[in-house]
């Protein structure tokens, strides 16, 4: 029985660590892919990514909370009080500077966003709403 009670509390102990025992905030992550030509940081005759390839080491800030994309392209922020509307999502780095706005419902938790670089143009692939597909949706979600 003892052991059980330790397990249980190394158990809890570690989703508290990480952020899973709390509910509070809004989960917003995804990824950035190159679907361009491919870019360089500078004007170069090769670039560093080429069409369909993640890109690694850029910024992207929302609501003022900023992560940095790993070597899978992957980012990812937690938002307190997530006000929800037209939210921009600025990218930088990497030779990547660009933002767009969407809008998502102040009533979200987890949001994925797939955000897609082409030439000078930052665009969203895909948009998960807690669990519903919303890529391509324009309503206002405050109305």
């Amino acid at each position: 029985m003892r052991l059980w009670g330790v397990a249980m509390w190394v158990a809890v102990s570690s989703l508290l660590a990480c952020g899973g025992g709390s509910s509070d905030g809004t989960v917003v992550q995804g990824t950035l892919t190159e679907r361009g030509e491919g870019h360089s940081e500078k004007i170069t005759i090769q670039a560093k990514h080429s069409a369909g390839e993640r890109i690694e080491e850029v910024k992207v800030c929302i609501l003022g909370e900023c992560s940095i994309t790993d070597g899978l392209g992957q980012w990812g922020v937690n938002i307190d009080n997530f006000p929800g509307g037209d939210i921009a999502i600025d990218v930088n780095g990497h030779g990547i500077a660009g933002s767009i706005v969407t809008n998502v419902p102040a009533s979200a938790k987890e949001i994925e966003i797939a955000l897609d670089h082409a030439g000078n143009e930052i665009s969203i692939s895909k948009l998960m709403i807690d669990g519903e597909d919303h890529t391509g949706h324009t309503h206002d979600h405050n109305k």
